[in-house]
């Protein structure tokens, strides 16, 4: 018993930085602790370990939360009293299963009823389609999220004339139904009208708001065009701050004040596969925030922003869709972590197609046992102290706020998107992103790397308006256009509404005869798209011609001397949806020549140990050629310069390896098998 006493009491000594330092650099076997150093797409250097240096380094932190510039949140208690709200964005095919679709996932555990009218397969074009889909909805028990796109007025029109034929007090909603022209403009390159009209359209409802919805903000402002484009988080940050800037100018300028405008903003950024720095993105962006409306005479209540996140669209994937929901997951911690007032999880087939009800129920329990089962609500800003979180946090505020400071003196968010400086800031981090999934140096497993070509595709039907799109009339518009000139937009368009007019004559009415300006949008892709254009050219080849696509795989020895070798090229090639047909081991060139001769390829790859291609290599292609000349002959690793010579003189067209831009490798061999491609190969 005095052992096991002894063992209680005895502690180990606290090891120094100097001394991890010194341990490290013998693993590394003298090479620099540099070696450890890795760079983000931010061009931030993130080392292998943060020490209370670090933080010492940033000066005075934050202590608790709801104070200074909110970076560990905006309310002392963080979610204890009042947890995130589950705001799961909704879609149907019509508004009577919308409706359907919102009451059931209430039922079940989501606590915003969110959509988005851009993104909704149908029109919401009238009363009647705003009764259809809320018809039975308690909208005095859940706050509603409405992206409106570009501009907002028409909808809260149809809402308001909704509420009161139903006899409900406009100031029982709450929640966003907000416009971001600047980001609909980054994304599609063109507007519906001028943007200083648009600007006039959002000074409207907010002032409208104010007075007759007080729990309601009108203002988006929205990181994902940036983000959904292949932006950094730097990128994502500033941009998104630079678009708040533009709005709170804009609003000053039409009568209002800050705090009327920061009160009304809700900023929505999304969360990606890096989740440090995702949680460190979303801490900065309260900071910075805080910061410009604090600059700008905002009083303290105004310099918090309600931050709604949404897990990345642009890191899932079409193929091997069911691991959409660890990446979901696992972003979807990351904006709790950091803070989210609202978070939306990307169903696993959002890819593919409209959700079904299995994928918004896994999509929004995803939310449901982090809050229920892993008690993220209990903590209070869990990552706060953290070393790495602290100091990655400083550093993505202070390039961002470097990037802000380039927008502003460009002048402004409208005139950098209109040169397209933000266009080709964000190109240039997506070309760099391209670049490394090409190389499979970023793995997306189950599309550029372990891909499963014998998985079953989800099938989705296709998406088509269901509601016939109302004509325009074109004496109501005149009408409404008369009563807008006299001021009171909101509610002459409300009492428009009641006569049945129609959104798309609300918005014919606001036109100003303005010509907006166009500009090159920011087009959304994800990462795993130049691998999936590539295996769907080769499964409409298959279709087409009867003939699967087949690599044959020349394994030289036993098994443990090409293994590894023949698995790398087998699944390289299936990343484009290339099948492997592997031989035995062999021993001789004349069994490779005879199972050469009696196999029906096009592409062959010898795998093997590099201590056996000297002797083996030469003679083999040589052989090789002479039984199949029309036929492709690689090497599966990389040679030493010499050798590789030797190789090529003997017949071998050339090696594939680690170093190799795999995507190039089979775009060559699909080209060669006359594989069409659908569209420009990205």
């Amino acid at each position: 018993m005095s052992d096991v006493a002894k063992m209680k009491e005895a502690a180990f000594s606290a090891p120094t930085v100097e001394e991890w330092e010194r341990e490290a650099e013998r693993s590394l076997k003298g090479k620099p602790l540099e070696r450890l150093h890795s760079m983000t797409y931010e061009n931030i250097a993130v080392k292998p370990l943060y020490t209370r240096r670090d933080v010492e380094a940033l000066g005075s932190l934050e202590q608790y939360p709801g104070f200074g510039q909110y970076v560990r949140g905006t309310r002392p208690e963080g979610y204890r009293s009042k947890p995130w709200k589950v705001s799961q964005e909704i879609s149907a095919m019509s508004p009577s299963e919308w409706n359907e679709a919102v009451k059931h996932d209430l039922q079940k555990g989501q606590t915003e009823i969110h959509l988005s009218l851009e993104r909704l397969p149908f029109a919401v074009q009238s009363v009647d389609d705003v009764a259809a889909m809320f018809a039975g909805v308690p909208l005095d028990r859940y706050s509603l999220r409405v992206d409106a796109g570009a501009q907002s007025l028409p909808f809260l029109a149809l809402l308001a004339a909704y509420l009161q034929e139903q006899g409900i007090s406009l100031s029982v909603v709450r929640g966003a139904i907000g416009m971001d022209p600047l980001g609909v403009w980054a994304e599609d390159g063109a507007l519906p009208r001028s943007l200083d009209g648009l600007y006039d359209e959002m000074a409207e409802a907010v002032k409208w708001a104010k007075e007759q919805m007080p729990s309601v903000r009108t203002i988006f402002v929205r990181g994902e065009p940036y983000h959904n484009g292949g932006a950094n988080a730097v990128q994502e940050l500033a941009f998104s701050l630079a678009t708040a800037v533009e709005y709170i100018r804009a609003g000053l300028d039409r009568g209002l004040t800050i705090d009327d405008i920061a009160t009304r903003m809700q900023v929505s950024l999304s969360v990606g596969a890096d989740f440090f720095m995702e949680i460190a993105k979303l801490r900065a962006a309260r900071r910075l925030f805080a910061q410009v409306i604090g600059a700008f005479g905002g009083g303290e209540s105004a310099r918090w922003i309600e931050l709604h996140v949404r897990t990345s669209r642009f890191t899932k994937t079409v193929y091997d869709p069911y691991v959409n929901m660890l990446r979901a997951g696992a972003e979807a911690f990351a904006a709790v972590v950091g803070g989210a007032d609202g978070v939306h999880v990307s169903p696993f087939d959002e890819a593919i197609g409209l959700a079904d009800e299995f994928s918004r129920r896994i999509a929004r329990n995803t939310q449901l046992i982090l809050l229920e089962e892993a008690h993220l609500a209990h903590v209070i800003d869990p990552a706060g102290g953290s070393y790495y979180v602290e100091t990655l946090t400083a550093k993505l505020a202070e390039e961002a706020w470097k990037l802000f400071q380039q927008v502003e003196e460009k002048g402004g968010m409208k005139q950098a998107l209109q040169d397209g400086f933000v266009q080709a800031e964000v190109a240039t981090v997506a070309e760099q992103r391209l670049e490394r999934v090409k190389q499979r140096k970023e793995k997306i497993v189950g599309t550029n790397v372990y891909a499963n070509l014998a998985e079953t595709p989800i099938q989705k039907p296709e998406q088509a308006e269901v509601n016939e799109v109302l004509p325009v009339e074109e004496t109501r518009v005149s009408d409404l256009r008369a009563t807008l000139a006299n001021g009171k937009w909101m509610e002459a368009m409300i009492r428009a509404a009641r006569c049945r007019a129609t959104a798309r004559e609300m918005v014919a009415a606001l036109a100003d005869g303005k010509a907006p300006v166009r500009i090159t949008p920011i087009s959304p892709w994800r990462l795993a798209e130049p691998f999936e254009q590539l295996r769907q050219a080769a499964e409409k080849h298959a279709e087409r011609t009867g003939e699967k696509l087949t690599v044959h795989l020349i394994a030289l020895g036993p098994l443990v001397r090409h293994q590894a070798r023949t698995d790398f090229i087998a699944g390289l090639f299936a990343a484009g949806g290339v099948t492997a047909e592997r031989s035995n081991g062999f021993a001789s060139v004349e069994e490779v020549v005879e199972w050469v001769r009696n196999t029906n390829g096009t592409h062959y790859v010898i795998c093997g140990a590099d201590a056996d291609y000297p002797s083996f290599v030469p003679a083999l292609a040589e052989a090789f050629k002479q039984a199949k000349p029309n036929a492709k002959l690689y090497l599966a690793g990389k040679p030493p310069e010499e050798l590789e010579k030797t190789y090529a003189a003997a017949g071998v067209d050339g090696s594939i390896h680690l170093g190799s831009n795999a995507y190039d490798v089979i775009v060559a061999f699909l080209t060669e098998r006359g594989v069409a491609f659908d569209g420009e190969v990205r």
